[in-house]
């Protein structure tokens, strides 16, 4: 996970696009002095596309990257997510959301576009992330200015992009995120998670 989370924050700074570590693993960069939370499966990484980074030149150029270096990326456009992972992708019969249960080493990037909601400038992702709030056109955002522009935080053994104010991104996200908690995972993903379980 050390090694994946490098090589995506690296492939994303040599495309000149925006990005910054995000969700459980930044949680992790903070609250645990740059190490991964023990209960994490994953890697959030979030990027901003604009005139520079669009959609099609992000995805493009990672797949691209992906296959020269041994990654396997896949792309959802309308989930504004891609994965970078280390493994093909295995078949499984639910969606796609639930592919932490395949047991793949990978890294989510979630896609961020600059919106204005209710007044104030907001970076905008399609999907919730703990307790984002909900934006006037119907996606979940964050304040422009707790995130840009990005800083540096040391994760797992070398310094990674991350929010300009990463504690007051964690409060938005989590609330009381020094206190450790299990509580933090979404209770309806966590619940999906489990009924998949069952059906397998």
């Amino acid at each position: 996970m050390r090694d994946i989370s490098h090589y995506v924050s690296d492939c994303l700074a040599k495309l000149g696009a925006i990005h910054w570590l995000e969700g459980g693993s930044l949680l992790g960069a903070v609250r645990e002095s740059g190490k991964l939370l023990e209960w994490e499966d994953d890697i959030d990484i979030s990027v901003l596309l604009d005139e520079d980074t669009n959609w099609e030149r992000l995805s493009v150029q990672l797949v691209e990257q992906g296959d020269k270096d041994g990654y396997f990326v896949d792309s959802f456009k309308e989930a504004g997510l891609i994965s970078v992972s280390f493994d093909r992708p295995k078949k499984w019969p639910f969606r796609w959301e639930r592919n932490r249960l395949r047991g793949e080493i990978r890294v989510d990037i979630a896609v961020y576009r600059y919106a204005k909601s209710y007044g104030e400038s907001v970076l905008e992702r399609r999907s919730p992330k703990g307790a984002m709030a909900a934006t006037e056109s119907g996606g979940y955002g964050v304040p422009l200015g707790i995130v840009l522009p990005t800083s540096e935080i040391n994760f797992e053994g070398g310094n990674i992009a991350c929010p300009k104010s990463s504690n007051a991104y964690l409060r938005l996200l989590y609330g009381d995120f020094e206190k450790i908690e299990y509580t933090y995972v979404n209770p309806a993903a966590a619940k999906k998670r489990v009924l998949a379980a069952k059906e397998k």
